[in-house]
């Protein structure tokens, strides 16, 4: 799945040994990843090398290794500070264009350096943050500990026999239909949003919730767990808000879906292979 591969090794803090490792380096510009875009596509798209100044950068973050390369994240706080004859594009735009390796240091990247530009100042006291050596954040005064945001968020496929529950939500092009997803709240399960979310919105209740998979989703800092849950009672009444229609569909009447980048299309997939495999 884009934005997740478990080759890369983000264990910090850095290895012992870093002098003697090659560095790749990343720019990132206002949550964009700063590529050469003569190069698109190519996974050496989005890495530069030989950054001569980099002792002068002030938001320098580690990222990861792969095998012994070693990762770095610079971040820019101003566009007159991107590379002449570069270019600043958006996370979603190089989806498909470069491999899943470099699509996952690049949504991590992004994320680490906005942490860095929004962690400065402590948010109780308003005192300059200290860096940690586990990445985290500590205000000298109040003792506040600060560490990259990370917002939980339920991603789950109903299924009613031989038909899944299929939804158009207030943010999707009109012909767009997906799955049920929504934010986990404080003081709840994975299983407990589950419910909450397909009852809020399309007012059923389902069982036989299941694990699926996960994904890290940088939009700005989501962590996608999906769901596989069974329709237990009720009948579709869409909130009008976040979902403006939904209904029960098959293999054959599978409507317009999003792309293959998330989480989503994973789960159709599941549901669209499931006869052939006899699950």
């Amino acid at each position: 799945m884009p934005f997740s591969n478990d080759d890369l090794d983000f264990t910090y803090p850095l290895p012992a040994d870093l002098k003697n490792r090659p560095s790749c380096y990343l720019y990132i510009y206002n949550r964009k990843v700063v590529i050469d875009p003569l190069s698109l596509p190519g996974t050496q798209t989005i890495l530069h090398n030989d950054i001569k100044d980099i002792k002068t950068k002030r938001i320098v973050q580690y990222v990861g290794s792969l095998g012994k390369k070693l990762f770095y994240a610079i971040g820019l706080e101003s566009h007159k500070d991107v590379p002449y004859g570069m270019q600043p594009v958006f996370l979603r735009d190089l989806i498909g264009k470069i491999d899943d390796k470099m699509l996952a240091l690049a949504g991590r990247a992004v994320q680490l350096v906005d942490f860095e530009l929004t962690s400065r100042f402590c948010g109780r006291c308003g005192i300059l943050t200290e860096t940690l050596e586990d990445r985290g954040k500590k205000c000298p005064e109040c003792d506040l500990l600060i560490y990259p945001r990370l917002s939980p968020a339920i991603i789950v496929l109903v299924i009613k026999e031989d038909k899944v529950l299929l939804a158009r939500s207030a943010h999707f092009m009109s012909s767009i239909y997906s799955v049920i997803a929504g934010f986990v709240e404080p003081g709840e399960t994975l299983e407990h949003a589950v419910r909450r979310e397909v009852k809020e919105e399309v007012g059923l209740k389902v069982k036989n919730i299941r694990y699926f998979a996960s994904q890290p989703w940088p939009f700005p800092n989501s962590l996608m767990i999906g769901f596989i849950a069974e329709y237990a009672e009720g009948e579709i009444c869409a909130d009008g808000k976040e979902i403006i229609d939904a209904a029960w569909f098959s293999r054959d009447e599978i409507p317009n879906l999003p792309g293959k980048g998330s989480i989503s299309g994973h789960l159709i997939d599941w549901f669209m292979n499931r006869k052939e495999e006899g699950i």
